[in-house]
């Protein structure tokens, strides 16, 4: 009988449990969720998702109740510089009900590779919310370059008949390192273009963390590519293409600017026509710095726009009291609507004073001097190795250690000497004797 009455009791309390447990529940639940098609599971593998690109992620619910004001929101941690979420519109969750709700993550670019981030699944209403995680292992692609940059000169609006300097700015953000990159600049409308290549760039990763790789860098610019409004153009705004192929021309990215042109009003009277030689002159940077007895370079880049091809030569001037100066090539043959470049070297005196000394760069054709650079060098004190810093660490160790060696291979040294003298004022056996002859008087 009281057997009966225990199991009446548990049981009992088993469907009390069971009631108040119903009535704790949610209105929905999350049965299960997919990232491109791939079903995750809480405390499984990581799922592949690729840097970069949009992440598809379904979840399916069910509902366990009514609740008309429920949403998805799916994120991610971990990014420096804005929320990676996205959250799905509101809907209402009936009970015995399955809902599947899909929702596009996009994984930013430049989100740091090679890593385990957690993807927090969340489902809420005005009163209750769940929230499952899940590991995605965001890789970068395995070819990936992206426009940085696109600089304009000497503006984004030009007159008709001037000449315009493009220069693009690219990273790359993949992981395999890219070579002889192709940049190629065009205004369609206008039919012009031209080109201009990057030797290479490292790999994102091994730009960051690879000490062997350091000089490498995974983002460069090209050279300013040099294209020329023609002196008919109408006046407008055109579309200014730049693209830049890589991964051996099989891949392709592209960036558009809109350049306004100035063009010639067809009601006035025609412009006089361009002069026969006319030169644009620029310089990487106007002011650099040098150390005491070391050299600095300086890359003086020409356009010339005339209709005939120029003999260019550069003189350099000013700069005796503290450099000496050199100038590769000494002349430079440019066809008409081509570029050319000069190199111009500057190696500060050891005794020279340091601070900010300015000289001149004449470029010239023949003796006519086309145009004067005014630059800078700024010389820095040469920096004195001392001998604690020389002899420091593992380096300063050895040295004591060779010391004292020394030391004790000397005394050694010195007692099997001072021994072996010893031994040898005391008459060995067998050794020959010494007689002497005393007359007799």
């Amino acid at each position: 009988m009281k057997s009966k009455l225990g199991l009446a009791f548990l049981l009992f309390a088993t469907m009390l449990f069971g009631i108040s447990a119903v009535s704790a529940t949610t209105n929905f639940a999350i049965d299960h969720v997919e990232v491109d098609d791939m079903v995750a599971v809480q405390s499984g593998d990581s799922i592949f998702v690729e840097r970069g690109q949009d992440s598809t992620v379904e979840v399916y619910l069910k509902g366990n109740g009514s609740s008309d004001n429920v949403k998805v929101k799916v994120y991610i941690g971990g990014y420096e510089y804005d929320d990676v979420e996205a959250v799905s519109e509101i809907f209402e969750v009936e009970p015995g009900v399955s809902y599947r709700k899909v929702l596009s993550l996009s994984i930013p670019e430049d989100l740091e590779a090679s890593d385990d981030y957690t993807l927090r699944v969340k489902v809420y209403d005005d009163d209750d919310e769940i929230e499952n995680n899940y590991i995605l292992r965001i890789k970068e692609a395995r070819h990936d370059v992206e426009i940085q940059d696109v600089i304009i000169k000497p503006d984004t609006r030009i007159d008709a008949g001037r000449p315009l300097f493009v220069t693009v700015r690219a990273e790359n953000l993949g992981a395999k390192k890219e070579e002889d990159i192709k940049v190629t600049v065009s205004i369609p409308e206008l039919g012009i273009s031209a080109r201009d290549y990057i030797d290479e760039l490292a790999a994102d990763e091994d730009s960051d963390n690879d000490e062997d790789n350091e000089d490498e860098e995974d983002s460069m610019s090209s050279n300013e590519i040099l294209l020329r409004i023609p002196e008919d153009a109408k006046t407008g705004s055109y579309e200014l293409l730049v693209k830049v192929e890589y991964n051996r021309g099989h891949s392709v990215v592209t960036k558009k600017e809109i350049v306004s042109v100035n063009g010639v009003d067809s009601t006035k009277e025609p412009a006089e026509p361009a002069k026969k030689a006319e030169t644009v002159v620029s310089v990487d940077s106007t002011s650099k710095t040098v150390v005491q007895d070391s050299e600095v370079g300086y890359k003086v880049m020409l356009a010339n726009l005339g209709s005939e091809q120029v003999l260019y030569s550069v003189e350099v001037a000013g700069e005796q009291l503290f450099a000496d100066s050199r100038v590769e090539p000494s002349f430079v043959t440019v066809q008409p609507d081509k570029t050319g470049e000069f190199a111009v070297y500057l190696k500060a005196k050891p005794d020279a004073s340091e601070g900010k000394h300015s000289f001149t760069v004449r470029v010239k054709s023949g003796n006519e001097v086309l145009q004067e650079l005014s630059l800078s060098a700024d010389v820095s004190k040469k920096s004195v190795v001392s001998t604690d810093s020389l002899f420091s660490g593992d380096v300063k160790q050895a040295v004591l250690i060779g010391l004292v060696v020394l030391v004790v291979v000397l005394i050694i040294v010195g007692l099997v000497i001072a021994f072996s003298r010893k031994n040898g004022d005391e008459p060995g056996a067998g050794e020959g004797q010494s007689y002497y002859y005393y007359p007799k008087y």
